[in-house]
């Protein structure tokens, strides 16, 4: 193939690229520009910029109430998927035991399983051992689908462990719990923050499973921004959404920038 013909074939591909990012991304830009729209109704392009819907947005103690709900769902599940992913990660790269990839396996059929099954076995499920719909049901519904994705992280970050580290540290009088908190985990930190800022991410938007979870004192944003959808077609859907896409998407930003710059000033 000819240099002209190469330089047309990436061309091609990276305004294939450039398109499909701009087909994704430019419905959730209308959303943010019409959430600055004036008027009652939502117009594209806006008829103006005001902060009206905002203003009503922080006003409403239940668009508030939902959000802080949704806060603090991500945040524990966050942390129970960090616990147990990180102890089931362990386990599975450096022990063999009967049955260990169909263990394995299992632990990713969240993954696999329309939420909808899960929210409606669960419900069952922890219904039947009879506990109540409250955060704590949330959590542990929440922990069950971010499970994976905090395994995975981790697993991965195991498995390109050089164990001598550890075995240098226990020949030089430490013993396993220090090794493990001085050692093992610094080093897979930067996986099992990438995992849990990850589930956070997931937690935070879920709808499908979680309308058989919540109950109106533990409405999470989604659910709220659909049951608005529903119910009443308000601007401030818009600001909610807008709100939710930037928390979803600072917050890692904002982590990854930090981070950076921890990663700089250790290495100067």
């Amino acid at each position: 193939m000819t240099l002209l013909g190469e330089r047309l074939r990436w061309d091609v591909v990276r305004g294939a690229t450039g398109l499909l990012f701009l087909f994704l991304l430019l419905p959730l830009l209308v959303v943010v520009l019409v959430s600055f729209n004036p008027t009652q109704y939502p117009s594209f392009p806006p008829d103006g910029f005001s902060l009206t819907w905002y203003r009503e947005f922080v006003e409403s103690d239940r668009l508030l109430g939902a959000l802080w709900s949704s806060f603090i769902v991500a945040s524990g599940s966050a942390i129970v998927a960090g616990v147990v992913g990180l102890v089931s990660a362990l386990g599975f790269v450096r022990r063999d035991f009967e049955y260990k990839s169909v263990l394995s396996s299992v632990l990713f059929l969240p993954m696999l399983i329309s939420p909808v099954v899960i929210g409606v076995a669960l419900t069952a499920f922890l219904t039947d051992i009879g506990m109540q719909k409250n955060y704590l049901f949330l959590i542990l519904g929440h922990s069950t689908l971010v499970l994976p994705y905090v395994f995975i992280t981790v697993r991965a970050q195991l498995f390109g462990f050089d164990r001598s580290i550890e075995e240098a540290a226990l020949t030089l009088g430490a013993n396993e719990l220090e090794t493990f908190v001085e050692v093992t985990l610094p080093v897979i930190a930067p996986g099992l923050g990438a995992g849990m800022l990850l589930a956070f991410v997931i937690s935070f938007g879920e709808f499908t499973a979680t309308q058989f979870w919540v109950q109106p004192e533990t409405i999470t944003a989604p659910i709220e921004i659909y049951t608005m959808v529903r119910t009443s077609l308000t601007p401030k859907i818009n600001a909610m959404a807008t709100v939710l896409m930037f928390i979803t998407v600072g917050i890692p930003l904002l982590l990854d920038v930090l981070l950076g710059k921890e990663l700089i000033l250790k290495t100067a």
